[in-house]
């Protein structure tokens, strides 16, 4: 078995945020080229609540009957909104391990004219709830984003004050403007379905009735067994803490059931790393938001913030799920993905990072600087019908 590191985020106080002095230090140390590209936010008093009220929506609707779970799918987005459930590819593979309902947590239309959400529907179509079934799930899901969206911009701009001390020509503010003017981000609420036990051979599986046991078994890696190994292609991820359930009872639990579940992550030497609160400096998941920076800030940096790949290792206890939810804040549709002035742009990402990527995961150049993502021309919605291609 792999050597895993447990390791705690850098930690930010929510009331430093908002004072605005210069976190520049711990900026790069959570998303410099050494970093783990995470950082927590603590301190945060509105967490507890919206917390609670959205792990149990989500958790009613992903136990829904799948006929109505799929009335909410929307396959013209990729299903970028709605529900999702075995859509998505990850390390190569279709994942059943978890469904997610995604849906724009800032506007419920933010575009009217019909061509460019023909045109963009990952981005510009409208939000799809499920009013019926869960009539509070819309109201949850928003005031929970709107907040994590407001933190998130508060870290844009303290990311903005240290790549412009490292980047002469980086342009002033310019991933706060991005984030704080478009109205159009992604907000994901994932259910990760229990891990059944193949009794015959003692692994942990994600079982999909369609999938024969060798297909499933071949497939079997005990660090993305929830979620598969991937960096986020958009520029700065919120994620709320997740929490577990007894789905024998729908008790949810605090604490975790298996130490070893969670999110970990690859560092650009290699090292595999389990992210961890601290059990102590007045820190919980009640008042904790983790902040992931995503790929796109890596461009608009020209490499001096990094992405770095993650994944979900699921618990090894029979009958937990887990509940998340995550906020995915990007630049409007039609942003120039380039790099600041006098940088080489294929620098962006390392060839020792890009060595160092788990298998499957494709690599920023895939991607950024082909044919159809040039990188010249480059808006944010071909690059992300390009990340969107290679994880589906």
């Amino acid at each position: 078995m792999e050597k895993t590191n447990t390791v705690e985020p850098i930690l930010v106080s929510y009331d430093d945020l908002k004072s605005g002095k210069d976190l520049s230090e711990l900026i790069e140390k959570a998303y410099g080229y050494q970093g783990l590209g995470i950082l927590a936010v603590t301190g945060i008093s509105e967490v507890g609540s919206l917390r609670e009220a959205l792990f149990k929506d989500g958790y009613k609707f992903a136990n829904l009957e799948d006929n109505v779970k799929s009335k909410y799918e929307h396959k013209d987005s990729y299903y970028s909104f709605g529900w999702s459930h075995g859509k998505e590819k990850l390390q190569g593979h279709p994942d059943y391990s978890k469904g997610s309902y995604y849906n724009n947590p800032l506007h419920n239309k933010p575009y009217d004219d019909p061509k460019l959400i023909e045109a963009i529907p990952s981005i510009a179509h409208p939000n799809i709830w499920p009013s019926k079934e869960i009539p509070t799930l819309e109201k949850n899901f928003m005031d929970m984003g709107q907040l994590i969206v407001k933190v998130g911009c508060m870290i844009a701009a303290q990311c903005d004050l240290y790549v412009a001390s490292q980047s002469k020509n980086y342009t002033p503010n310019r991933l706060y403007k991005m984030l704080s003017e478009n109205k159009a981000c992604k907000a994901r609420l994932l259910h990760y379905f229990p891990i059944q036990k193949d009794q015959s051979e003692g692994k942990a599986l994600i079982r999909n009735p369609n999938q024969s046991k060798n297909d499933n078994e071949s497939k079997s890696d005990p660090f993305s067994s929830w979620c598969g190994w991937h960096n986020d292609h958009s520029s700065l991820t919120g994620l709320v803490i997740g929490q577990f359930v007894d789905t024998q009872t729908g008790k949810f639990l605090e604490g975790k059931p298996d130490p070893a579940a969670g999110l970990y992550i690859r560092s650009r030497t290699g090292g595999l790393f389990q992210i961890q609160l601290p059990k102590d400096k007045g820190v919980s998941v009640n008042n904790t938001l983790l902040f992931q920076i995503g790929e796109s800030s890596q461009i608009h940096s020209g490499g001096i913030l990094q992405a770095t790949p993650h994944a979900v290792r699921g618990a090894n206890v029979p009958k937990v799920s887990r509940e998340s939810y995550a906020v995915f804040m990007q630049p409007k549709w039609d942003e120039v993905m380039n790099v600041p002035k006098g940088v080489n742009p294929k620098n962006a990402q390392s060839a020792q990072a890009a060595k160092q990527l788990p298998s499957r995961v494709p690599t920023l150049a895939s991607r950024y600087g082909t044919k159809t993502c040039p990188f010249t021309t480059c808006n944010y919605a071909a690059f992300t019908q390009e990340s969107l291609s290679a994880y589906h």
